[in-house]
């Protein structure tokens, strides 16, 4: 639920941007000309203090609302907010349906697209080891937990996944209604902690997949586009596991890989393609970026005066330098980025410095 990426994007395509996210780092803080923060919590933003926001603003002076992260749990937030300022992206009820899982599962089987077998209820005398259990909406992967003696009994708003090993990818891509065209394909990787097997960590672009592997991706992405009228930047989420692409999930909106991408072009791609124009063509930059999250590890204190490497953002602000900031254990710190010749070198940099940042911060404290 940070902005920092698509404020980037935004200003390096020359609008304009009030920024709403759950952190007002300094980079948002610094390119945005607002930055507003909203508490966040299990499903997303705090619905209330974002429409107390929203209702202060003046939507004649804005084209539109882009939005990642923090509605799928509520996409009737994503309903009041278009009867105020028109979306730039998919509609709350294209959100609704591609999240919801009814929906969303049986449009895999009808299109014959694999992915994970999915329960409302697990079945009796099930290994509950090989299952997990999902939010419906959640992002992140904060939401979701190994089922175990302690958790198999169904939550409203949850559904149960068969845990299955094999390579985490994702496939950026952008639709409207002349087509899907791909802006690349991501490894995504974990940050796990006892009580949170599953958070992430961070992704690497440009991964080298296996033409067959590429391919499944794609015609899942065009005929699930079809199946809700998906339009903007979308991402899919997948398991690959002996060459087959399994399917787990699509993000209908901005997504974290967006900031692996973004050369000034990819906002104007998504809102030229959101209102219906001819799909433009990404223009593709060589090489690999990839982003790594810092977490707290304990409970932590950031001084004011701690330098910042050039290759970090999402730093936090402090108001002066009598201030600092206390973190509790798991909370995000900033996020830490690379770029190399390719994803396999830029990934090894970003865990590289990663661990530096850790290191940092540990001497720091």
């Amino acid at each position: 639920m940070s902005a920092r990426p698509f404020v980037v994007a935004a200003k390096r395509a020359g609008y304009a941007v009030t920024a709403i996210d759950g952190f007002a780092d300094k980079q948002t803080i610094k390119l945005a000309v607002a930055a507003i923060v909203v508490r966040c919590g299990k499903y997303g933003f705090d619905a209330d203090a974002l429409m107390a926001v929203i209702a202060q603003l003046d939507a004649s002076q804005y084209m539109g609302f882009v939005f990642g992260s923090g509605f799928e749990a509520q996409p009737d937030l994503l309903q009041k907010i278009a009867a105020t300022i028109p979306l730039i992206g998919n509609s709350a009820e294209t959100v609704n349906a591609v999240k919801a899982t009814n929906s969303f599962f049986a449009a895999l089987e009808s299109c014959n697209i694999p992915y994970p077998k999915v329960y409302e209820i697990l079945p009796e005398n099930v290994d509950s080891i090989t299952y997990l259990r999902k939010l419906a909406g959640g992002c992140g992967g904060t939401h979701i937990s190994i089922v175990n003696a302690d958790c198999m009994a169904p939550l409203n708003e949850h559904y149960y996944q068969q845990l299955m090993d094999g390579c985490s990818v994702s496939l950026l891509f952008y639709a409207n209604m002349h087509g899907v065209e791909v802006v690349g394909f991501n490894e995504q990787w974990l940050s796990p902690t006892k009580s949170l097997p599953f958070r992430y960590g961070g992704a690497v672009s440009n991964i080298v997949l296996p033409e067959f592997v590429q391919q499944q991706l794609i015609e899942a992405a065009k005929k699930l586009a079809i199946k809700f009228g998906l339009i903007g930047l979308n991402s899919l989420d997948a398991i690959v596991r002996d060459n087959i692409a399994y399917v787990l999930e699509i993000n209908p909106r901005l997504s974290a890989t967006f900031d692996l991408y973004d050369n000034g072009h990819l906002m104007d791609v998504h809102i030229q393609a959101c209102v219906g124009a001819t799909l433009l063509q990404y223009q593709y930059a060589s090489g690999s970026s990839a982003q790594a999250v810092v977490y707290a590890s304990a409970d932590i204190v950031i001084p004011h005066a701690l330098q910042w490497p050039s290759w970090v953002v999402d730093t936090p602000q402090l108001a002066s330098p009598l201030n600092e900031l206390r973190l509790l254990a798991g909370e995000p710190i900033c996020t830490v980025l690379a770029q190399a010749d390719n994803a396999i070198e830029a990934k090894l940099l970003v865990q590289s410095r990663l661990k530096k940042i850790q290191q940092l911060l540990q001497q720091n404290d």
